[in-house]
């Protein structure tokens, strides 16, 4: 009997981790044209015709039903993305519509048959003709929750320790870090910041989404000393490591006591609110 369990849990363990695979594989899919760092999504499109522009205006053409298809591809969330919301909301659908035709050419290029490519691309962010603005018109009119507070024994005199060291909330940090590096974190455009005991500390629904869709929610950068890193959090951020990635590898978790220093921190210097977040892959 013991023997059966033992093969039994293998098995599930072994399933699970084959789910995990198909589900990773399907996160990442049509997205070769999204340019996290960089914050734009691109595509290019190859024609031929009988002169050079009309050659070119085939080509584009043809970027532009590529570039839609990329950013139908953009994840939003962990669990849903771009493509998701265009099916349940008419709004977003008629808005990425529209948003391609803004597409900005970022080359063209021609072949001795004739042919010609070029390449297109759109921002991510931006307060109009973005991604975003798209992706986020269906929370436009959402009420803005306040950030949870840290935990009843976090404070002490207005500071918090950890048993080693004691962060005060006159501190000043300049944004927040979360070092996710070797975990292989997907990014999204709508994460989610949880603790591990499975508490929300930031989410859309804690921000000011004109913000948001200007912005972003957070940066994705390969080291904490990294251009991208500085110019979003600033020269002296919190930073902090996480324990865990959720939701198809989007969402870092931090530890609770972790969760605590940045609900403080915030208190003080908002960088929450601010959108003042960078991630480390």
């Amino acid at each position: 009997m013991k023997g059966f369990i033992k093969k039994f849990s293998a098995s599930l363990t072994a399933a699970a981790m084959f789910t995990t695979m198909i589900a990773a594989a399907a996160f990442a899919a049509d997205t070769d044209g999204v340019d996290w760092s960089k914050g734009v999504v691109s595509a290019k499109g190859v024609a031929s015709g009988k002169t050079r522009s009309q050659a070119k205006r085939a080509a584009r053409m043809d970027a532009q039903r590529n570039l839609a298809e990329q950013v139908e591809g953009v994840q939003i969330t962990a669990e849903s993305s771009m493509r998701d919301l265009m099916l349940e909301y008419d709004v977003v659908k008629t808005s990425v519509s529209a948003t391609i035709k803004y597409a900005r050419e970022v080359s063209d290029k021609y072949f001795e048959d004739g042919s010609c490519e070029v390449e297109m691309e759109m921002p991510m962010y931006g307060a109009s003709k973005s991604v975003a603005a798209a992706a986020f018109l269906p929370y436009k009119d959402q009420e803005k929750e306040p950030f949870p507070e840290p935990s009843a024994n976090a404070l002490v005199n207005g500071a918090y320790s950890d048993g080693l060291n004691v962060y005060r909330s006159g501190e000043s940090y300049t944004g927040l870090v979360i070092d996710c590096s070797d975990m292989n974190l997907n990014p999204v455009m709508s994460p989610v910041i949880r603790n591990d005991g499975g508490q929300a500390i930031y989410g859309h629904k804690n921000l000011d989404i004109d913000k948001v869709i200007e912005l972003g929610m957070a940066s994705y950068a390969e080291d904490t000393n990294d251009e991208i890193s500085r110019s979003r959090a600033g020269d002296n951020p919190l930073v902090v490591k996480a324990v865990a990635l959720q939701g198809f590898n989007a969402n870092p978790v931090v530890s609770v006591s972790d969760s605590d220093k940045i609900l403080i921190a915030n208190q003080n210097d908002q960088f929450l609110d601010n959108l003042k977040v960078v991630f480390i892959k």
